[in-house]
């Protein structure tokens, strides 16, 4: 059974067994069979979430203030709008709101998070947040609640904040109405809502035919990143100041009727009131997906339209140097460096000098033996900027086996590890070729709880062997050879399973307890699935 502890190298360690690969779910609940998907783009399943009521719209509407800090103190120089999608604090809005920087302008020191309590109530400031992933091209950001106003780090899992499940917005039509919730500037301190219909929509060269969705409802400045919801509570998109980001939209009339910033004269100072004509559009919720999953994994999104981005996920920065191997006992105290092991040991440490990480980005390994995954991990990174890192393999029973060992070691953007290490113990063995990342596929996402959405960390991942089915290995006991592959998600649901081989035909099992279990049959990849594929998964109770 391997198991690993990782630590700064020196420094005690923290036990992280993997005794998921004996923690057999058998007298837990009766597992609950997902219809066979026929490849892997339709692995995620269908959330079946109801959407949101008229309440819950209006709280998990957030005012959004960019701030300058002077003497300690912050000082708000701009107001947004946004959306809460997630009960941990994830809020999607405009670019221009969260990083203005990916536009090229300044970024405010603090972003401030204002609560809807009640609705005929200004929001109440309680929140900081950070940037997790923004597109400038698309006008896009997808921001993560860190702390409260006075630095305290909140655990996100701990908010459980009201918030808007997310909808498709493939299936918005013409004609159909659309919710605006937000905080414009001219419609005083509390949060307004205003409804119109869908009178088309706007297409761009890099994007296609819906890069915007045209509607008649009245957004104005303070508004946009706000709460686009259809009839049924789903988020549908972000009102987006469409001159900003499409070239072949044009604003019709605005002009300066009301003292919007209360100095008594009217002037270029107060914003602008929408007269007639269609002046704003939505950004599509669909767009900002790949925003959303890459901020959900803690891995760096990269905007494929060529604007700039910005992602808290790293630094982009990262380096691992070359993998050292020390003498290693099961509770992964270290002793003298090593050049191989003999047989008969319990465990192996891999170590490696580092640069440009950043704390609570997400980061992992991938362990063979002989060519096969025996191994994996998904974390979040909390050894600091630099330094050197030390990661204990080690078995909780008997001995590890004799053979080739090769570590991979990834963080950052791309698919490819940072650095690698190689290590025989015992006698050795003839290496299998290592699978290479053309014809393999690694699969992330994160692990949701179906009815609310809530994220769920110690989920345990199983990637059963190729043609071996879940009745077969339950009448087995759950064994370990019939195991392919495993991970275990974070703190923050995150999972990532390294080596799939495309065009094979695999069984996932998602099991934790006090959950039913979950089984993804007839799981495949083809060749003209991506490297990194997004596949979130879903347990319920």
């Amino acid at each position: 059974m391997f198991s690993h502890k990782l630590n700064r190298l020196w420094i005690a360690v923290l036990a992280l067994s993997l005794a998921a690969l004996a923690c057999q779910p058998t007298g837990g609940p009766e597992p609950v069979v997902v219809q066979p998907t026929p490849t892997a783009a339709t692995t995620q399943p269908t959330n079946t979430s109801q959407g949101a009521s008229r309440s819950t719209l209006v709280h998990a509407t957030v005012q959004i203030y960019g701030a300058e800090e002077n003497n300690g103190d912050l000082f708000p120089i701009y107001v947004g709008s946004g959306t809460i999608i997630s009960p941990t604090g994830m809020i999607l809005t405009n670019a221009h709101v969260g990083k203005p920087s990916s536009q090229g302008d300044e970024d405010p020191d603090a972003l401030i998070i204002g609560i809807v309590q009640s609705e005929d109530a200004p929001p109440v400031y309680s929140y900081l947040a950070e940037v997790m992933a923004a597109d400038g091209y698309l006008d896009l950001a997808v921001l993560q609640i860190t702390s409260t106003l006075d630095g305290a780090t909140v655990n996100p899992n701990d908010l459980n904040l009201p918030f808007v499940p997310l909808g498709n917005s493939d299936d918005v039509h013409v004609g159909d109405n659309i919710n605006i919730f937000g905080f414009p500037l001219i419609g005083g301190d509390t949060i307004t809502y205003t409804d119109g219909n869908v009178s088309g929509f706007t297409a761009e060269d890099q994007i296609g035919d819906r890069a915007w969705i045209k509607t008649d409802a009245t957004i104005s400045g303070g508004n946009s990143g706000g709460l686009a919801a259809n009839d049924d509570g789903f988020i549908i998109g972000v009102p987006t100041i469409a001159s900003s980001g499409a070239a072949n939209v044009e604003m019709t009339d605005c002009r300066v009727v009301q003292d919007t910033n209360g100095d008594g004269v009217l002037t270029n100072e107060d914003t602008c009131i929408p007269i007639g004509g269609f002046i704003n559009a939505l950004r599509p919720i669909n767009l900002a997906m790949p925003l959303i999953n890459a901020a959900r994994a803690g891995i760096a999104y990269n905007s494929p339209y060529g604007g700039p981005t910005a992602s808290s996920s790293g630094s982009g920065q990262e380096t691992f140097g070359p993998v050292s191997w020390f003498e290693t006992e099961r509770d992964c105290t270290t002793g003298d460096q090593v050049d191989s092991y003999p047989s008969g040991i319990v465990a192996v440490t891999a170590a490696f000098d580092f640069v440009g990480m950043t704390d609570g980005q997400g980061w992992g390994s991938v362990w063979y033996v002989d060519g096969e995954v025996v191994y994996q991990s998904n974390e979040n990174w909390d050894g600091g900027a630099d330094g050197n890192y030390a990661y204990c393999l080690y078995t909780s029973e008997g001995t590890l086996p004799d053979g080739q060992y090769l570590v991979e070691f990834y963080a950052g953007e791309g698919s490819s590890p940072l650095t690698t290490g190689q290590v025989v113990v015992g006698t050795g063995s003839t290496v299998q070729p290592t699978p290479t990342a053309s014809n393999t596929v690694t699969l992330y996402g994160v692990v949701y709880d179906v009815d609310t959405n809530a994220l769920l960390s110690g989920a345990e991942v199983y990637v059963l062997m190729p043609g071996v089915t879940f009745e077969e290995w339950e009448g087995a006991n759950f064994r370990d050879e019939d195991i392919y592959a495993f991970a275990k998600s974070d703190a923050n649901g995150n999972y990532r399973i390294t080596g799939l081989q495309r065009n094979t035909t695999y069984v996932i099992v998602v099991y934790l307890k006090g959950y039913k279990i979950t089984i993804y049959e007839e799981t495949s990849f083809s060749n003209q699935d991506p490297a990194e594929f997004n596949g979130d998964l879903w347990l319920g109770k």
